[in-house]
């Protein structure tokens, strides 16, 4: 677990990529989760005749035309889709950032991934037959083939905790930033819109087979909620020391003050149904970062559309934020462009970045009936304009108890 507990060991976040359903930059994709527009559609890459769902978060086809046009023939050939997104999204960021790579040595900068999937997503599902070698199929490939292409020689790794993968990678990143004075790229990424992983999920009962209606499936804390959305996606943060953004006068979309990792030990499939654990990894992460209970205006809530995960975390926050649970606004970006997984953490980590720097909660859409038993404030369907909001924390919550919290705190001074 993390804890940064003065001005001196503040993380900035300064750069940012995002691919997701919604878009392939992250202008792209905030806008649409402002508007509060649906990325799920009827899946088209492969036949889903033998699968029961047939709906997906798919990475509008635009992308696959731009990595050829943007990566070098030797990545394009041997690196798989994962690895060229993790590229691509950093690429983005780095760019975002307006940080000049000739200005700080590489060779300590570091760089990594969250990715629970290997060589998924790549292959003849996407119309072409990669040159793969067995070192490209390793999970770590994704961090290597980044390190790789920018020249950085610090730490280089992935991590893989299912669905809080991206989460973990922050906060890993957090810890690396704090210690060695230098950036790190933090990445999420999972490919996994294939057709035997959606017949897994089907056989765990876990994914909406709500195939006429795609846009309205991922419904998180709606009575009617049958299941998450898998989707896949990319997300990539620049992270660099507060001291060393405000030297260059970068922007800052908003500051890492702490964090929190915990494992269930309940059930590899299941969240305990009361959010005991959940609870506990809120709370550690507020403890750690040391921002006061009462700053938080904003919990970008795992949120995931399955009966069982969205009731636990309503009574987990409840549990942590006791009277205040009831107005404080919580909301899911799932609603919009599905569970993508092991990039999960890290897209709303950077959504969250993203609504304390323009003040602005994006919605839940799809919320039309609220489940009784969820009953907190999810901004349903429209995005929300605040006029102070401080600090925020975003949950991830992966299969098998891995239970991650990363908080967020409006950047000091007002930098922007």
């Amino acid at each position: 677990m993390g804890s940064i507990q003065n001005r001196d060991r503040l993380v900035a976040i300064t750069g940012i990529g995002m691919i997701t359903p919604l878009g392939v930059t992250t202008g792209d994709c905030w806008e649409n989760l402002v508007g509060g527009k649906s990325g799920i559609q009827r899946i088209t890459r492969f036949d889903t005749n033998s699968c029961l769902t047939k709906i997906g978060g798919q990475i509008p086809e635009i992308y696959f035309e731009m990595e050829k046009k943007l990566l070098p023939d030797e990545i394009y050939e041997q690196a798989l889709y994962p690895s060229r997104l993790s590229i691509l999204t950093a690429r983005q960021a780095l760019t975002d950032s307006r940080l000049s790579l000739d200005h700080i040595d590489r060779g300590y900068a570091g760089v990594i991934t969250g990715s629970g999937g290997s060589s998924q997503g790549d292959g003849l599902e996407y119309g072409r037959l990669s040159k793969v070698n067995f070192t490209s199929e390793m999970l770590d490939a994704h961090a290597l083939w980044v390190s790789r292409e920018f020249e950085f020689g610090g730490p280089s790794f992935n991590v893989a905790t299912a669905c809080s993968s991206g989460a973990f990678a922050v906060g890993l990143a957090v810890d690396y930033v704090v210690q060695a004075h230098q950036i790190c790229l933090a990445i999420g990424i999972d490919t996994m819109l294939l057709k035997e992983t959606l017949e897994g999920f089907n056989q765990l009962l876990a994914i909406s087979e709500s195939n006429d209606y795609p846009e309205k499936a991922s419904r998180p804390f709606d009575k009617h909620r049958n299941g998450f959305v898998l989707a896949e996606g990319a997300c990539a943060l620049l992270l660099e020391p507060y001291s060393h953004a405000v030297d260059r006068n970068a922007r800052i979309y908003a500051v890492i003050s702490g964090y929190a990792f915990t494992s269930e030990a309940y059930n590899i499939m299941a969240p305990d149904p009361e959010g005991k654990a959940m609870a506990e990894t809120m709370s550690t992460a507020l403890e750690n970062s040391k921002v006061p209970i009462d700053k938080i205006g904003y919990v970008n809530a795992h949120g995931t559309s399955t009966i069982h995960n969205d009731l636990a975390e309503t009574k987990a926050i409840k549990r942590v934020f006791g009277e205040k649970a009831g107005i404080i606004p919580i909301s899911s970006q799932k609603s919009m462009m599905g569970h993508t997984i092991g990039a999960a953490g890290a897209i709303e980590t950077a959504v969250t970045a993203l609504s304390l720097y323009h003040s602005l909660i994006t919605p839940t859409i799809n919320l039309e009936e609220p489940d009784p038993a969820c009953d907190l404030d999810y901004v349903p369907n429209r995005s929300r304009k605040v006029k102070s909001l401080e600090a925020a924390i975003t949950n991830s919550f992966g299969f098998g108890g891995h239970n991650s919290c990363i908080v967020l705190e409006k950047s000091p001074e007002g930098l922007v």
